[in-house]
């Protein structure tokens, strides 16, 4: 009786702080909404919108969803290699889109999805599948920040007038350094994995349970073995390459969709529209961070270009929108190619990353 009651105490925690999580997370989305709606000639955004030129915007939305997937995932495939060789793009490709849909629905479960699905069908490790979405989400932060640092030396005067209260450069010179060094000691680790087992295992061993120790090892060990492409010079032009490239295309998604309502922008402005939601978009929030996007593109447009609130909203509106449906369409797609289904998704969410 006394087990029972245990087990019904802690599945009934479990819920309440998926609950309390899921609320929190909800109530930001429709507070960062309410901040972007705010102020807006519902009227002249009806107009706005009614004008947009959407063929413009759905091929921005292809760019960055199709093409940009396609890059991304031939990306994956070089941080895969040394786990096993070139791996096949339609299984690279479906497992990818399929985690991008399930992040557009919950914050960051397509996190676990992805590498979880890819390592069923190609029989690797998911811990070290789930190592290489780590080492992907390093270079995006990379391309993120190179991005930022061109922004601030072309857009300088406007960014400091308008973010004057910040240091701009202060921050990213600390986040760059961060990163930089976490970089660093995971190159040092991986080179000298060896010595780096003994010594993280001398640490756990006297801190943690032998039980839990043990599974401590082999999640370091796992996780590392994602970022094995570290020591294979020959892939480094290859992710460089690509991370520009997808860099790149999405760029080019943001440009098309800011032409189709008529803001008059070169690759450069877009580029730094694109900077400031993909600053906004590392907070997990549902709906592909619904709410933020759209509060951060709005503000970017307005406050550095002057652009019309209704046309920024209108903006952010429809490029979100069209991103979230078309991630949703595409894995929606394959999910069903591959067979799956709630139960099975819901087995794949409560499975453990470790095997």
């Amino acid at each position: 009786m006394l087990i029972c009651l245990t087990f019904f105490l802690l599945t009934l925690k479990e819920k309440l702080k998926k609950t309390l999580k899921a609320v929190l997370l909800f109530s930001l989305t429709f507070l960062f909404l309410y901040l972007a709606f705010r102020g807006n000639n519902f009227s002249e955004l009806f107009i706005v919108l009614q004008n947009a030129n959407y063929y413009y915007a759905i091929a921005g939305a292809f760019i960055g969803i199709i093409v940009g997937g396609y890059v991304r995932a031939l990306r994956w495939r070089y941080f895969l290699n040394p786990l096993k060789p070139d791996i096949g793009m339609n299984n690279l490709f479906s497992s990818m889109m399929i985690g991008y849909m399930m992040n557009s629905i919950i914050p960051r479960s397509g996190e676990i999805y992805r590498p979880v699905l890819l390592a069923n069908k190609e029989k690797i490790s998911r811990a070290s599948a789930f190592g290489t979405i780590l080492a992907e989400r390093v270079f995006d932060m990379l391309s993120m920040l190179i991005s930022f640092g061109i922004c601030l030396m072309y857009f300088k005067q406007k960014l400091s007038a308008t973010f004057e209260q910040y240091n701009l450069e202060a921050i990213s010179l600390y986040t760059s350094l961060i990163i930089l060094s976490f970089v660093i000691l995971l190159i040092i680790i991986i080179f000298n994995l060896e010595k780096s087992e003994i010594i993280i295992e001398k640490i756990t061993k006297k801190i943690l349970p032998e039980k839990l120790f043990q599974k401590v090892h082999k999640v370091f060990i796992s996780l590392i073995n994602g970022f094995l492409f570290i020591r294979y010079p020959k892939y480094y032009f290859q992710i460089i390459f690509l991370s520009v490239i997808l860099w790149l295309c999405y760029v080019c998604s943001t440009y098309l969709t800011l032409t189709a309502f008529n803001i008059d922008m070169n690759l450069f402005d877009a580029n730094l529209v694109l900077t400031m939601i993909t600053f906004a978009m590392t907070i997990p929030l549902p709906a592909n961070s619904a709410g933020i996007y759209h509060l951060f593109a709005t503000a970017t447009l307005v406050n550095i270009y002057g652009v019309d609130k209704e046309a920024a909203f209108g903006f952010a509106t429809v490029s979100h929108l069209l991103g979230l449906l078309g991630l949703i369409i595409v894995g929606v797609y394959y999910f069903v190619k591959e067979n799956l289904n709630i139960k099975k998704a819901k087995i794949i969410e409560e499975s453990e990353i470790i095997k």
